[in-house]
């Protein structure tokens, strides 16, 4: 007799997912402190775990990955300057028009190939140094692509934009919100992807199924100043 179950695979998004008991066991054990006098040992070894799995500096645990995202926006940009970004990115698309409520910044939308785009599109959305354009100063991808369903960013093609970006002097922002995804699928370490870029932000509540939180790494230096 075929035994019947009431699990039922939800998609509607990829931020629905739940703890596992071992996570619940974990938050109720876990030795806390005061965040605003850093004594917090438990995130503060999440920070520095994250930082270290990303290989950069310093990490800054925030509740959402949109605040992580925004908050890389607002410290690489000056109200006035320009991001380039892929017109389905969830940092334009989703994310409540918030470069422009938050930091003072023009979206420049490139438009990809589910969510992927070339060195090339990257030159031709640049404008001429003159002093009636915006000046174009940080370049975001997403990886993988939420409106791109799901698609991983070949590590090759990353490499081209970032190289492009560096040659105009350019920032480069990661959302690697699903970041942990993308290097089951293609075995890339997420430190591979990290290196290409300035800062990275990363959900914890999305692929590993933590309840909340995300994290954005970058430079020390960086991080002090979102953490501002």
């Amino acid at each position: 007799m075929r035994q019947e179950t009431s699990q039922v695979i939800d998609l509607r998004s990829d931020t629905v997912t739940k703890p596992t008991p071992a996570m619940r066991e974990a938050m109720a054990r876990a030795e806390v402190g005061d965040d605003v006098f850093g004594d917090d040992p438990t995130v503060r070894q999440l920070e520095s775990r994250t930082a270290e799995v990303l290989g950069k500096e310093a990490a800054l645990f925030v509740p959402s990955g949109t605040m992580a995202n925004q908050l890389a926006v607002r410290c690489h940009t000056e109200p006035g300057d320009e991001v380039l970004v892929e017109a389905n990115a969830h940092l334009y698309y989703y994310e409540s028009g918030a470069p422009a409520a938050l930091s003072g910044v023009m979206c420049r939308c490139m438009n990809g190939q589910r969510g992927i785009f070339s060195g090339a599109d990257v030159e031709a959305a640049l404008r001429p140094a003159d002093q009636h354009f915006p000046r174009t100063r940080l370049v975001c991808l997403e990886n993988t692509h939420n409106r791109g369903g799901g698609k991983n960013w070949p590590i090759e093609q990353i490499r081209e934009v970032a190289a492009t970006a560096r040659k105009h002097g350019l920032q480069l922002h990661l959302d690697g919100a699903r970041l942990w995804n993308a290097s089951v699928a293609t075995g890339v370490p997420e430190r591979e992807y990290a290196a290409h870029f300035d800062t990275v932000s990363v959900c914890y509540s999305k692929g590993l199924g933590a309840p909340v939180g995300s994290a954005l790494a970058g430079p020390r230096v960086f991080v002090e100043r979102a953490r501002r």
